[in-house]
């Protein structure tokens, strides 16, 4: 399997990063925490939160198509890149819910679901991807966007499953863990599976410049004319079998859908987009880099700052801190989480040796 072109990593990079952004930048702006500076981004988290699926299924069934991992190589590396960010950030995320309350409870006290810093319980099921299986709608103290990572861990099972089982148990055992997941998460795994569809057709030899073109310039005039507002349920709370909240789905895979023909509309443009790429793919790969701490760190962070600032949150010496710390602090957490991964996954490596190995 010959490695993705550069143009195209690139590209995966710029998603990864811009759709973390997005999401800061849509909690940072809300009216609690900067005094509703750019809250305009908050309309297209959840647009965000469906570009990481779709990528992270691109990006993880070409990692499995070109060093050819077997199932223990898989889960390895799996639990290796979620928990290297997960732990650190549920401790972090602690520490600082346990803090901030005693600096102004006020601002926890609008903090989505907040109910105090997660206790030992909370915590163990937030690292076991449990909080949203069937009816459960948890959430590690004020950490909210943790709740993808209770859906990304699935599919990486579910994933694992239907390329590492024998056939035709590797289906029966995909159904079975999404079965075990809940309707929640069984209803995005296709969308996950997106981003693994459009891996395939690129490997085949994706599509010729005209389609390609169609497919690069999609989504920038599609989303254009979307209007993001009109969700209903999102994020998911305990499931409600409402049609709303079905009818919902077609957002998510409409985003999903323009996302995945856009990297294999990318794939076919990739030698003349590397012209525009290649200046700024070093740089936007480093940042990156950091996208999945930030991802996981802001919220507890953005509330912890708030609640310490001597300033009210419209004050531009607040949103300062507001909108600098957690990128920096993410920059920094990155470089015991997300950039040593070959020491976590040495670590986890441990996990799986057989007694006596």
């Amino acid at each position: 399997m010959p490695a993705l072109p550069p143009a195209l990593s690139a590209w995966l990079d710029l998603l990864r990063l811009g759709a973390a952004v997005v999401v800061f930048l849509g909690h940072a702006g809300t009216q609690r925490i900067s005094g509703g500076l750019l809250h305009q981004f908050g309309a297209y988290g959840e647009a965000a939160v469906d570009v990481f699926f779709v990528v992270s299924g691109f990006v993880i069934a070409q990692s499995v198509a070109a060093r050819r991992r077997d199932g223990r190589d898989y889960a390895i590396a799996r639990v290796a890149r979620i928990w290297s960010v997960v732990v650190p950030c549920l401790a972090l995320g602690w520490l600082l819910d346990f803090v901030g309350p005693g600096l102004n409870g006020a601002v926890y006290a609008v903090a989505p679901n907040f109910a105090g810093p997660a206790d030992a319980v909370q915590l163990a099921s937030s690292a076991l991807f449990l909080d949203h299986v069937w009816f459960r709608a948890a959430q590690p103290g004020s950490n909210l966007p943790f709740w993808s990572l209770n859906f990304e861990a699935w599919y990486y099972l579910g994933f694992g499953l239907l390329v590492f089982a024998r056939r035709p148990w590797n289906w029966l055992g995909a159904a079975v863990a999404m079965a075990v997941a809940g309707p929640k998460i069984a209803l995005m795994f296709p969308l996950w599976l997106l981003g693994v569809a459009g891996q395939r057709l690129c490997a085949r030899g994706g599509v010729g410049p005209a389609l390609g073109w169609v497919l690069l310039l999609a989504p920038a005039v599609l989303l254009a004319l979307w209007d993001p507002t009109q969700r209903e349920c999102y994020p998911f709370p305990a499931w409600e079998a409402r049609a709303a909240c079905l009818w919902d789905l077609r957002y998510d895979y409409g985003v999903g859908l323009l996302v995945a023909g856009q990297l294999v509309g990318v794939h076919a443009l990739a030698p003349l987009l590397w012209r525009g790429l290649r200046p700024v793919a070093r740089p936007v790969a480093w940042l990156a880099g950091a996208s999945f701490t930030l991802y996981l760190l802001h919220f507890p962070l953005l509330h912890f700052i708030a609640a310490a600032s001597p300033w009210p949150q419209e004050y531009w010496a607040s949103r300062m801190l507001v909108f600098s710390v957690p990128p920096l602090a993410a920059l920094a957490v990155a470089a015991v989480t997300e950039r040593r991964r070959d020491a976590w996954r040495r670590g986890v490596a441990g996990l799986f040796r057989p007694r006596g190995g």
